[in-house]
């Protein structure tokens, strides 16, 4: 019975331990392209999460990264680009067919 008792105590304690030690879950954070900006114009993340623009303006645009670490290709009305980020930082971006048109993910260890 005792033998019983403390194996069970163990799995619950093992199982207590894998749960602490997951990976946090990753998240797709969505940006608006509409009226010529987007929005959020600036985004807060953490490495590995995605960040998904959908354009809803009615004239296309693109996703492209000052530093050229990602571009997307013209997006037409309703079309969505996907980026996950894998490394801390500060990425400004905008769309190169208008160029006013700025933004930044910060991407938070």
């Amino acid at each position: 019975m005792k033998r019983a008792a403390s194996l069970t105590i163990t799995i619950i304690l093992l199982c207590g331990l894998s749960i602490s030690f997951a990976a946090p879950k990753k998240m797709t954070h969505s940006v608006s392209i509409d009226n010529m900006k987007f929005e959020p114009a600036d985004l807060q993340i953490t490495v590995g999460d995605s960040v998904e623009w959908t354009n809803n303006d009615d004239r296309d645009h693109n996703v492209t990264a000052k530093d050229g670490s990602f571009k997307s290709s013209n997006l037409s009305v309703g079309a969505t680009y996907k980026y996950s980020f894998k490394t801390a930082g500060k990425f400004a971006y905008g769309c190169s067919l208008h160029p006013r048109m700025k933004a930044s993910v910060t991407v938070a260890p």
